[in-house]
């Protein structure tokens, strides 16, 4: 496998990596709450649609937040860089 070349590409990658063990909250209890990558910084539900961020290699899968992005097209939900309610708290 190559090594990733720039920090974007290793969030990618460990992003992917770790997806097969994570579910949604929402959906978990039924067996179903598969993610996957929506685009950089973001991971969706494929059952009930709720997004979740990813700060700092960290997905944040708080059942609130899944509410409060639940059916947000890919194109309105925040840059994670201006998601400042997250990234001033992890720093």
């Amino acid at each position: 496998m190559n090594k990733p070349n720039n920090h974007r590409e290793s969030h990618t990658m460990n992003t992917i990596q770790g997806l097969d063990l994570l579910r949604c909250p929402h959906c978990a209890p039924t067996d179903g709450g598969h993610l996957k990558t929506l685009r950089d910084g973001w991971l969706s539900c494929s059952d009930c649609h709720r997004n979740y961020p990813v700060v700092q290699d960290i997905p944040v899968m708080l059942p609130e937040e899944g509410d409060r992005w639940i059916n947000t097209p890919s194109d309105e939900l925040p840059v994670i860089e201006s998601h400042n309610r997250f990234v001033a708290s992890a720093n």
